[in-house]
């Protein structure tokens, strides 16, 4: 009885064994099966053709490229004048006061003129009397030649006559250039203004004494009166930095920006200083802005551009290029219609337009668009259009006419 379910315990044995084979050479063909299709997919894969993507293209342009010299300054009067006294005495009457507009030959301050005009009548009396002292002798000489000629009068006779009529009339030239002084001194107690402006400042009011020596006042005293600016005309003092100098010269178009006024003005370079400062490192310009309803005042703080001759440059438009600065590139499109890199080396121009130093010739056509930032290298391209914004590069208009002459 013992010997009948040992031989049943080994049979199960050798069933278990062998279905266990069976699952194992199963599990392995299904594997290899799966691995099969796997391959065949990814084969597929392989073997489907990437989609092109679409882009624009843009031209490497040559162009006369003008890029503005920028500077900083100050607006300056044309004139600026301390008019003082003519002559020397009290200041007897002020006609002006500060913000007063004046033209020329306008009165502006007075000094005392009793003793100028007691001089003068003291010096009309002295010259009626040298010439009525020269219209006698004249007389008596007269009588003289006519004795001489008689033979009554000897020639030394006639040689003293001569002498004092010579004398008399001396003495009246004389006579008559004291008065002349006199009468311009008196002219001159009233002080006109030189020219057509405003007066910005009063230093002396009635009553102070001034001397035309020594400074007007005195002892280190205000030099005028009041202060007259001539600013129907005035100048921009622009410093530009040394680095630009050979790059203009007087006659160079400017457009001039002055703080607080909603107004461009175009002129042109009048004066240049030769000098450069050694601490800023820049050059003086000096820009003329007509200024009629006086509405530019000296001292505003004043920036200009100047445009100097056009040179030639490859412009592109800078929303092709791509990187960083120091690292930028383009994309191209090669012979077979794939994504090209290609680095260049640029400079800005404006917010629309790089100018191109190094990396493209003349002509190149570079790929852009929306897309073109998502290319890279190898990745085929289909060229729909030519890119145009259309949007002229504020850098490449002519430069402005002036208004100054």
């Amino acid at each position: 009885m013992s010997l009948i379910p040992h031989k049943r315990s080994l049979s199960f044995r050798a069933w278990m064994k062998s279905s266990v084979r069976v699952a194992l050479i199963a599990g392995v063909a299904l594997s290899l099966a799966a691995c099969g299709e796997e391959e065949a997919a990814q084969s597929d894969v392989e073997a489907a053709p990437i989609a092109a993507v679409s882009v624009f293209s843009t031209q490497v342009q040559l162009k006369e490229l003008v890029k503005p010299i920028t500077g900083t300054g100050t607006i300056a009067a044309q004139k600026t004048t301390d008019v003082g006294p003519l002559v020397d005495g009290i200041i007897e009457e002020v006609f002006v006061r500060v913000g007063d507009r004046v033209a020329e030959g306008d009165p502006l301050f007075k000094t005392r003129d009793v003793e100028f005009r007691l001089r003068v009548q003291e010096l009309e009396a002295q010259y009626r009397l040298a010439e009525a002292e020269s219209r006698n002798s004249r007389r008596e000489l007269d009588r003289t030649k006519e004795l001489h000629g008689k033979g009554v009068a000897s020639v030394g006779q006639l040689d003293n006559v001569q002498t004092k009529a010579d004398i008399a009339v001396a003495r009246l030239s004389i006579a008559r250039a004291r008065l002349d002084a006199a009468k311009q001194a008196l002219t001159d107690t009233v002080v006109a203004s030189p020219f057509d402006g405003v007066v910005t400042s009063q230093d002396i009011y009635e009553g102070k004494f001034m001397s035309t020596r020594g400074g007007g006042g005195g002892m280190g005293g205000p030099s005028g009166v009041v202060q007259v600016l001539k600013i129907d005309i005035v100048g921009a003092i622009i410093n530009v930095p040394e680095v630009h100098v050979g790059q203009i010269g007087v006659g160079t178009k400017a457009r001039v920006y002055v703080d607080g006024i909603d107004k461009v003005y175009d002129s042109e370079i009048h004066i240049f200083n030769d000098r450069v400062d050694h601490t800023t490192r820049s050059a003086e310009v000096r820009v003329g802005l007509r200024n009629p309803d006086y509405l530019i005042k000296p001292g505003m703080f004043t920036r200009a551009e100047f445009f100097p001759p056009p040179r030639e440059a490859l412009t592109l438009n800078r929303k092709a290029v791509l990187g960083i600065e120091g690292n930028h590139y383009v994309f191209i499109e090669d012979a077979a219609g794939r994504a090209k890199q290609m680095p260049v080396r640029v400079s800005q121009i404006d917010a629309e337009r790089v100018e191109i130093l190094e990396g493209l010739t003349e002509g190149a056509e570079v790929l852009t668009g929306p897309t073109v930032s998502s290319l890279v290298e190898g990745m085929p391209v289909q060229i729909e259009a030519a890119y145009d914004d259309g949007q002229p590069s504020a850098a490449l208009t002519p430069a402005p006419t002036s208004e100054v002459q």
